[in-house]
């Protein structure tokens, strides 16, 4: 493609951005927090995050277009985002991307997942001006720029960063139009690294019963008999002489 015509198509597709400009006030996240949104885009015409799941839960749309109309530079099947700790999914079904003065881009299943600070995305069906961009294993950071969109736009897949707050964000593809000027994000999660599982509590230990106290002295062998008791036949004791002096008077 020539540079004249290059640069007539950029001028083309600013011109139409800029009549069509959509603004959507953008959604704040904190830093560190697991997130995940299927669409977003930046630039001339700014899409907010959506659907956009924060810290946890599920959110998720269908039969998207934007704008709503014939005007629309995006139609999705259905939008789902996905959270919990360390742990963010987001996927889109169907895409269809227009942007003016730009080769159509349309895109089956397009998937990012970011578990425990580890990324992985899936592409299927790609598509960029009705040919079919065949896809191998996806690298982090894969760029095309195939023949339609030379001078225009390239696109990146298995887009990931790691962030200044520890969090990692992965893009299964992210598309940038005129070296920024426009960008738009499809299927974006972010997660930091999952909280340990809580060990275990010990059970406690059954207390030991007290041991009965020994006797100090020895029991005594004595049963109480003094001698005056009837034997086991019920006869009297024989009298036993006892030693004595008795006084006799007279």
């Amino acid at each position: 493609m020539s540079n004249k015509r290059t640069a007539a198509l950029g001028a083309g597709v600013l011109s139409a951005l800029v009549a069509g400009g959509i603004a959507f006030a953008p959604a704040a996240v904190a830093e560190g927090e697991d997130n995940a949104y299927a669409l977003s885009a930046n630039g001339l015409i700014n899409i907010t995050k959506v659907p956009h799941v924060v810290g946890e839960g599920k959110d998720h749309l269908v039969h998207t277009d934007l704008p709503p109309g014939s005007d629309r530079i995006l139609h999705a099947g259905v939008f789902n985002s996905a959270v919990e700790k360390g742990f963010a999914k987001a996927s889109t079904t169907d895409v269809k991307l227009g942007l003016p003065g730009v080769p159509t881009i349309e895109v089956g299943l397009v998937t990012a997942e970011c578990d425990d600070l580890t990324g992985a995305t899936s592409v299927a069906n790609l598509k960029i001006a009705g040919t079919t961009v065949d896809i191998d294993q996806l690298q982090p950071n894969t760029e095309l720029v195939p023949e339609p969109l030379q001078g225009l736009a390239r696109i990146t897949l298995n887009k990931q960063t790691e962030n200044g707050d520890g969090t990692l964000t992965v893009s299964a593809l992210s598309v940038d139009l005129l070296d920024g000027t426009q960008t738009v994000d499809l299927s974006t999660a972010t997660c930091g690294e999952k909280p340990e599982a809580p060990k275990p509590e010990e059970p406690n230990k059954p207390e030991e019963p007290n041991k009965p106290e020994e006797p100090t002295t020895p029991p005594s062998n004595d049963d109480g008999d003094d001698g005056t008791r009837p034997d086991d036949e019920g006869k009297a004791p024989v009298p036993v002489p006892q030693p004595g002096h008795l006084d006799v008077t007279g």
